[in-house]
């Protein structure tokens, strides 16, 4: 049977056990009404024939596949566009050692069935309960000025259930709904711990360029069932945008000083360290240089342990390949202790 966009009602989500979630798929099973977000999609001309099939890549808030609709795939493909959710049927198979799914039918949801919790993966953590803690760390800054400069942001309400929400990265680390307040607080944890090694480092300004560093990111991804960089991502970055917000802000906080705003300054536009990393300039202070290793550290500390949980349980002591790493990443035994890499290159800053 061709692939068709007709026949929606029997393609809802929930009627019967076919329905499954990506991380369940496994070749040799059959899918009735699955539901999943389009994660990208092109038409491929066939190598053996005239015309084309439909490629696409389908996921849920537990992971991605890959999908292949042979027939009627010029027609199909103009009923939706990536982003769009769609239920399926077909079944699973393996090729190249990859497990795909080949489908047999499919049709576009309506946008009001649509959940966006159920199409991208979600921080273990709750994320009123982050925003609870990151308004304890506010509040531990002495210095009013730094103080009320944080309080413009996160006791802004609106502004706030943004932050909350909003993921870490599209793809490398935190890369999920409350990603990015995660990271925001682990950074500020390990920055508190520094000042306790080094008390001669300004802890109020450390916590408040911790707490600022990546509030660019609000405006830098889209995320409905998809995570997407935004045009303003893409043309200005994280790092522009946060700078002129936390300018614009410190503009109207007279009691910061001309020397404490430059300060604040080059926290937000140094710390990804170097400019091969998108870093404007390099770590000048003392402060800047904590924030870029702390930051460094937790972002990459948080994507291998993605990517081993990714693969672990396959019955393999290594992950696959990682493309953007150049290497796998060792994970031992059933406990999987221990993430040892294959190769000693730098890591890379998001």
């Amino acid at each position: 049977m061709g692939a068709t966009g007709s026949g929606q009602s029997k393609l809802r989500m929930g009627e019967g056990q076919a329905a499954r979630l990506c991380a369940d798929l496994a070749p040799g099973q059959s899918i009735a009404g699955g539901r999943y977000s389009v994660r990208s999609k092109r038409l491929v001309e066939f190598r053996n024939k005239a015309g084309q099939y439909l490629s696409l890549v389908l996921g849920d808030r537990t992971g991605d596949i890959q999908a292949r609709v042979w027939d009627n795939a010029e027609a199909l493909a103009a009923m939706f566009e990536e982003g769009d959710v769609v239920a399926v049927t077909g079944g699973v198979e393996t090729y190249k050692d990859q497990v795909q799914l080949i489908i047999t039918e499919l049709v576009k949801c309506p946008s009001e069935e649509v959940r966006r919790e159920d199409f991208l993966p979600c921080s273990q953590r709750d994320p009123d309960e982050m925003m609870q803690e990151l308004i304890g760390v506010c509040k531990s800054v002495r210095d009013p000025a730094l103080r009320k400069l944080l309080a413009a942001f996160f006791a802004n309400r609106d502004f706030a259930a943004e932050f909350k929400l909003c993921p870490g990265a599209k793809v490398i680390h935190h890369a999920y709904l409350g990603g990015l307040i995660e990271h925001t607080l682990n950074v500020a944890r390990i920055c508190d711990n520094v000042c306790e090694i080094y008390p001669q480092l300004n802890r109020d300004l450390l916590i408040a360029g911790a707490l600022l560093h990546d509030i660019g990111k609000v405006r830098e991804y889209s995320y409905d069932t998809n995570i997407e960089t935004t045009d303003e991502g893409r043309l200005i970055g994280h790092v522009a945008n946060g700078y002129r917000m936390v300018t614009e802000a410190m503009e109207k906080i007279p009691e910061l000083t001309p020397e404490a705003r430059l300060r604040v300054g080059h926290l937000i536009v140094a710390h990804h360290g170097d400019p091969s990393m998108e870093a404007p300039k390099v770590p000048m202070t003392v402060e800047a240089v904590a924030l870029h290793y702390a930051e460094n550290l937790e972002a990459q500390v948080n994507r291998f342990l993605s990517i081993i949980a990714r693969d672990r349980g396959q019955g393999k002591g290594w992950t696959e390949h990682d493309r953007l790493l150049n290497r796998r990443l060792f994970i031992g035994d059933a406990e999987g202790q221990g993430a040892e890499a294959e190769t000693s290159e730098p890591p890379e800053a998001d």
